[in-house]
């Protein structure tokens, strides 16, 4: 005889989030998730895509309870009450100081969550863990050393401490190259494997459907849930000085950069903006301007471009058909 069936790990139910913008003290707000609703289930892999702005972020912060929404209902495992599930939200990379070892930043983290309960820590303490994430031998490592992938890993391993039934995870591919991508969708398979539920945010559609990682993908446009759509890709388009130049100091380190008359265009395949804009800082090209474009197949198998933000240039202008400048993406001499 079967038992009543379990409770969803999370449930939203008409989430609504508003945020107050402004100066202080402003009664002005937006919404950044309208009437949403989603079930996770546990062992189960869910990725929310959508561009800039779309409330992913606001979405992974009410989903680990750590913004109340204003409107609607949030149960965890049929509580209303995050602890019940130990949620954790992490990004692509640790947050700790780039000198602190593998051990140590898992060492620091448990104080963070203050596993107070738990033996002090041992030499061998987080053997198994680093084992289970794919970081044998590499305890003395720092993490300023890691590739991104191992970085991932580490911030997986630091939730794993918590025991959590749900991770959230916000762009958790954003640095990996290809190779390394596929690993991570495989770690996250890996977490989901142990009876946890798995929530990801990430731009990239495409990329995460070809992954094969998650078990449903929803999609978020203007903090509202709307069925899936034909498959695209974001592009970041860049106006410089010279494309010629550029072309010939970033091919090698960016195999998608192409040009398109006199601008360049990469694709955002499992990578942010703000990473292709420091590879021109770092290769010593001046961007002008930029503007992240979303660019859809169409039936007969040619491309349609929707700009969904745009990068400020130093002067204050943007690339022709850009929207509202994307926070924290600006562009710098």
């Amino acid at each position: 005889m079967s038992g009543p069936p379990a409770f969803p790990i999370l449930s939203l139910r008409a989430v609504t989030r508003r945020w107050r913008v402004g100066i202080l003290g402003s009664r002005v707000e937006e919404t950044a998730l309208d009437a949403c609703s989603l079930e996770v289930q546990a062992g189960e892999v869910v990725a929310v895509t959508g561009g800039a702005g779309a409330g992913k972020s606001t979405l992974l912060l009410v989903a680990t309870g750590q913004v109340a929404p204003s409107g609607g209902t949030v149960r965890w495992a049929g509580v209303d009450d995050a602890a019940a599930v130990r949620p954790q939200l992490v990004g692509a990379r640790p947050w700790e100081y780039n000198f602190l070892t593998v051990r140590q930043a898992l060492v620091f983290h448990a104080d963070v969550l203050a596993l107070r309960t738990a033996d002090a820590p041992r030499r061998t303490r987080f053997v198994p863990l680093m084992a289970a994430v794919g970081l044998r031998g590499r305890s003395r490592a720092r993490l300023g050393e890691l590739s991104a992938i191992d970085r991932l890993r580490v911030v997986v391993a630091q939730a794993l401490l918590a025991e959590p039934r749900l991770v959230c995870c916000e762009e958790p591919l954003a640095f990996c190259g290809p190779e390394e991508r596929r690993a991570g969708a495989a770690l996250l398979r890996r977490v989901a494997a142990r009876g946890i539920a798995v929530l990801v945010a990430t731009r990239e559609e495409a990329t995460i459907a070809s992954l094969d990682v998650a078990d449903r993908i929803v999609r978020l446009e203007r903090g509202r849930l709307v069925p899936p759509r034909a498959p695209s890709r974001s592009v970041l388009e860049l106006s410089v000085r010279s494309p010629e130049d550029a072309m010939l100091r970033l091919a090698s380190r960016l195999p998608s950069l192409a040009r398109r008359g006199r601008r360049l265009r990469v694709s955002l395949g499992g990578t942010t903006p703000e990473s292709v804009l420091a590879l021109f800082r770092d290769a010593g090209v001046r961007v002008r301007a930029s503007r992240v474009a979303e660019e859809r197949v169409t039936a007969e198998g040619e491309t349609e471009e929707r700009a969904t933000g745009a990068h400020a240039a130093p002067d204050g202008r943007a690339l022709r058909g850009a929207s509202s400048p994307l926070p924290g993406h600006e562009t710098r001499p």
